[in-house]
């Protein structure tokens, strides 16, 4: 008897709605030879590069029709890793915990289960510059922030923390949609006039409340938990990022 089996193949699909568009995305786990395919870069440190694997990771494991992964929320993007890591990986994840107060090591194992997800909801969108200048934010895609990465590449920034600066600038100057003026909205714009009223208008009280917008208006993974050190003579206290070395591992 001649048995097609290929239709009883990847029969294995989900969905997940993202926290922060609400679209429901149909995806199937990641198959071993996606994870072989990642392993020449487990050491690889730039994070453009570390990125594009990502998205060709998610992308090529989504069902969903029309799905882009340039016009989804960084948020999104992050918690659908996650919902992919539970599905083909387990829902327990291991790594190990370094002290560094006391540099000691401790195995964790965490249930991504647990971790906390939150639901976009802005309760208001509007950062006040001044008497007569508002701008409306929201939180920028992955298409934005690759856009962002090419900027800072041209510059050949050499120093890291500077780099790094300069990312986090352009993402907020990025995530300023529309301005509010006493004669109308606009979104016509430039970068550059963004860029200025953030380095060149905002004193350190204004710049401080408008990073705390970002903060208060948060959704998606908190990759964070609260840890106590097992050295008894330490006990350092911390909120700790959970790592994603070998998160795929």
């Amino acid at each position: 008897m001649s048995i097609d089996i290929n239709k009883y193949v990847n029969s294995y699909e989900f969905d997940y709605t993202l926290p922060g568009s609400n679209e429901v995305i149909v995806y199937k786990p990641i198959t071993t030879g996606q994870l072989k395919k990642l392993l020449p870069y487990e050491n690889e440190t730039n994070p453009m590069v570390v990125e594009k694997i990502l998205d060709d990771l998610i992308s090529n494991c989504v069902l969903s029709e029309g799905f882009d992964i340039n016009k989804l929320y960084l948020e999104d993007r992050f918690a659908l890793l996650i919902e992919l890591r539970k599905k083909s990986k387990g829902e327990e994840y291991d790594f190990i915990y370094t002290c560094p107060k006391c540099k000691s090591r401790t195995p964790i194992t965490k249930d991504l289960n647990t971790i906390k997800e939150t639901k976009k909801s802005f309760e208001n969108d509007t950062f006040k510059i001044n008497e007569n200048l508002s701008c409306k934010l929201d939180q920028i895609t992955r298409g934005e922030q690759k856009k962002i990465y090419e900027m800072v590449e041209k510059e050949n920034i050499t120093n890291d923390t500077l780099k790094m600066a300069q990312i986090a600038t352009y993402s907020y100057a990025m995530s300023m949609r529309s301005f509010v003026t006493p004669e109308g909205e606009t979104d016509d714009v430039s970068m550059d006039d963004k860029i200025n009223i953030i380095d060149g208008t905002f004193n350190d009280e204004q710049y401080n409340q408008f990073v705390k917008w970002f903060a208060d208006n948060f959704f998606g993974i908190d990759f964070t938990f609260n840890f106590q050190c097992s050295n008894t003579e330490c006990n350092n206290k911390e909120t700790y990022s959970i790592p994603l070395n070998n998160f795929f591992a």
